[in-house]
């Protein structure tokens, strides 16, 4: 039973339906000129949909170079309020409230997105992540900043926000002048703590003189950068108590900032514990009069009642799980937690695709950010659908269909759901992977999809069936290459490792292959082995995972005491263990009493032109067209729904 997530609660004069509140994420959906679009609108109209209490915009630029990226919104002149007017008209059609948030990048900035001129900073000190050199900006250009701040607010309130969040976290221009990690000036904005405060504090007042007193305005910031140098819990807890005597209407607890290490950075990844930021906001809960936001690495509603239970805050901000589930707020509130699409912290849609300068997106939701394309309205010229595999593909693409109102069966070859991203659960830090496969599996038996397992598709079923359409997403196999040995009895697969099906050896463990699936898997094998050795052709491991992902691994690798050998060509296996070659041409041999072939995987598509004899509509999805990563298999399974 839940007790306070759905209840009512104010921040200022504003009284929000629930506890859930969407954090401002950039999404790169408006245009370079931070106008809003009619995309940017239906993504954030489909969270009101959901039930979210309050939905906090993402940044907003206060004049056309604060842009941190290419295609975020802005109030900075008078014609792009139109536009938000139609935003806030649409998400007040729903029980939600919506705040803008309003920023200024700093030195986590780059000349290409932010109108081709030179950062600017506290201080000329680069950020690691950005590399642009930024120049210390000077007191003309701060007075100006804090009027930006001021007419943008002003904007903001014309254009019907029921409230404004200061963006003074995650190491952003405000951020960066409360820190004395990147704050090393010795005029009236540096040194002491009421000089680091000083353009907070003079941004607050300028907003509040643009908007009101009664008018909400909210200060998001980092509870602790995790730096040498940087702000900590201490800082903060002085912070807030400045914070309340100002008079803000809420606190909003986040931490870090570009600069900090992978577990504690402002979007956590799975390796991350749960709620990490609670006991922080609870002790600024006692310092303050004001409501406490926390946020980060919260994804489980039960979670986050108990969390308000325990005292710890008032609101709970879920950005993350946002994505991968807008209607999660209702979905907790019916007690449907089973149908909930989690959050499973995997990056690989949400910052991997800003990395790229498109838009975020999430692995297991394809629809984010695409809202706009399609209504998802029911057919009226349903067909019958045959989707032929179980894994993350074939099972997105049963679910679309079915949900545009197809009637489909699934047919799974093994007897269990999920395919590789079964396995992928496994590695220590992953288990989250498979509460997709789960609610994929309700979501189906509550369309009431036939899943028929341990039924490989044959020619002969196709024909009895006859299908309108076939899916076919059969997914792919282990690679194994044509090297002398691999068939010996000491050879074992990646996937069979991980899933139990084979015991390794007592003895020294080689592992062939040092992509994500053989780092991950030496990484899960050092709970039982003590020798592990992994062997890459390349010149580094682990190339083929998203770079954050890639720096803990390697890290948890490194304190494991696994062994690398790069620039390894396997040319051998025997019962002994593995030759392979090194760059000079010179052979060695490591001893193993287990080899697991981690060499990769290929595509594996054994249906298709059979299927074509019988049925015209087929297409072939995911892994089963190119072994490659989930995020690519999952939005495929939903585009060839559509493409019905």
């Amino acid at each position: 039973m839940m007790t306070k997530l759905f209840t009512p609660a104010k921040i200022g004069t504003c009284e929000i339906p629930n506890r859930l509140i969407v954090p401002a994420m950039v999404m790169n959906l408006c245009t370079e000129d931070g106008m809003i679009t009619e995309r940017y609108i239906r993504y954030i109209e489909e969270k009101a949909k959901g039930g979210w209490g309050m939905i906090i915009t993402e940044d907003y630029a206060v004049n056309e170079n604060a842009k941190g990226y290419k295609y975020i919104p802005g109030l900075y002149n008078d014609e792009q309020i139109a536009g938000n007017k139609q935003l806030t008209e649409t998400v007040h059609k729903y029980a939600s409230k919506l705040f803008c948030q309003m920023y200024h990048p700093g030195r986590q900035s780059k000349h290409d997105v932010n109108g081709n001129v030179q950062p600017v900073a506290p201080s000329a000190i680069k950020d690691p992540f950005c590399m642009d050199l930024p120049r210390e900006i000077t007191v003309e250009e701060i007075h100006q900043i804090v009027k930006d701040f001021g007419s943008t607010a002003r904007r903001a309130k014309e254009s019907g926000f029921d409230g404004i969040e200061i963006h003074a976290a995650h190491g952003y221009l405000i951020s960066e002048f409360l820190s004395p990690f990147t704050n090393k000036r010795v005029d009236e904005y540096g040194g002491c703590f009421e000089n680091r405060t000083r353009i907070l504090d003079e941004i607050y007042a300028e907003i509040r003189r643009n908007v009101g007193k009664d008018f909400p305005v909210q200060v998001r910031i980092s509870a602790n950068e995790y730096l040498l140098g940087g702000r900590t819990e201490a800082d903060t807890y002085e912070l807030v108590r400045h914070l309340d005597e100002l008079g803000v209407d809420a606190i909003h607890i986040s931490n870090g900032m570009y600069a900090s290490p992978v577990l504690r950075q402002i979007i956590a990844p799975m390796y991350t514990e749960h709620a990490f930021n609670m006991d922080t906001a609870q002790q600024v809960k006692k310092l303050v009069s004001c409501p406490v936001i926390v946020t980060n690495r919260i994804n489980d509603p039960k979670m986050a009642d108990t969390i308000l239970e325990m005292g710890k805050a008032d609101f709970i901000g879920m950005g993350r799980g946002s994505l991968a589930d807008p209607h999660l707020p209702n979905k907790a509130k019916e007690g449907k937690f089973e149908n909930i699409r989690y959050c499973i912290g995997c990056l690989q849609g949400c910052e991997a695709g800003l990395l790229a300068g498109t838009c975020a997106t999430c692995l297991v939701n394809p629809r984010v950010a695409r809202e706009y394309e399609n209504p998802m309205e029911k057919t009226a010229a349903p067909k019958k659908v045959l989707v032929a595999g179980g894994g993350p593909a074939g099972l997105i693409a049963a679910e679309t269909a079915a949900l545009l109102g197809h009637k489909v069966t699934v047919y799974e070859a093994s007897s269990h759901l999920g395919g590789q991203f079964r396995s992928a659960a496994y590695p220590p830090g992953k288990g989250e992977l498979s509460t997709f496969t789960s609610s994929l599996r309700k979501s189906l038996a509550d369309l009431q999809v036939p899943v028929k397992l341990n039924c490989p598709v044959t020619e002969e079923l196709i024909a009895a069936e006859k299908p309108d359409a076939v899916i076919l997403a059969t997914g792919a196999k282990p690679l194994m290459p044509p090297i002398r040995g691999i068939d010996s009895a000491n050879v074992v697969t990646a996937e069979d490792v991980l899933l139990g099906k084979v015991d390794v050896k007592p003895g020294p463990v080689v592992v062939c292959g040092g992509g994500e699936v053989g780092g991950e898997t030496a990484h899960f094998l050092t709970q039982s082995c003590q020798d592990i050795t992994v062997l890459e052709m390349r010149d580094e491991i682990l190339m083929d995972m998203f770079p954050l992902m890639r720096m803990q691994l390697m890290q948890y690798i490194r304190e494991c005491g696994i062994k690398v050998r790069t620039k390894a060509t396997v040319t051998s296996i025997d019962e002994n263990g593995v030759s392979f070659k090194n760059p000079d041409g010179s052979v060695e041999t490591l001893p193993a009493a287990t080899v697991v072939s981690a060499f990769g995987y290929k595509a594996y598509n054994p249906l298709e032109e059979i299927a074509r004899k019988h049925c015209e509509n087929v297409q072939v999805i995911g892994c089963a067209v190119k072994a490659g990563n989930a995020l690519t298999a999952i939005r495929e399974g939903y585009e060839a729904a559509l493409a019905l």
